[in-house]
């Protein structure tokens, strides 16, 4: 893969936040009209594609964050989408159904949906 000045841009805003990001979330961290948003899209899915990224899909929008190798978990709140990564507890379950089932894992992904601690009281 060529490393564009645009493909850079994108993977320094990456390495400068910790949390998921989507393309739009990119694109406003991005000098006004630096790249249009499909030039974004198209990145990601070349990033995704050379696992330089992982993501996580959620209410139908693609969040991105850097392919560190560890896998990572999230709370979401459905109110204001504040995202909680959590600690992964399921490799011994993974094994466990692997070998009942005889299956290969090569990776899983979870994601819990709620309401975060502030948004509690307005979603009751």
């Amino acid at each position: 893969m060529r490393m564009t000045k645009q493909r850079i841009q994108i993977l320094d805003i990456f390495k400068s936040y910790a949390k998921p990001l989507s393309a739009e979330m990119i694109m406003e961290k991005l000098p006004d009209d630096a790249l249009n948003l499909s030039t974004i899209y198209r990145t990601l899915e070349t990033f995704y594609d050379e696992e330089l990224i992982s993501k996580s899909t959620i209410e139908h929008t693609n969040y991105y964050y850097l392919n560190d190798h560890k896998h990572h978990h999230y709370m979401i709140c459905l109110s204001c989408h504040k995202m909680i990564e959590i600690d992964c507890h399921l490799h011994e379950f993974e094994e466990q159904v692997a070998k009942a089932h005889q299956f290969k894992v090569t990776h899983h992904d979870m994601t819990l949906y709620g309401y975060c601690h502030e948004c509690q009281p307005k979603a009751s």
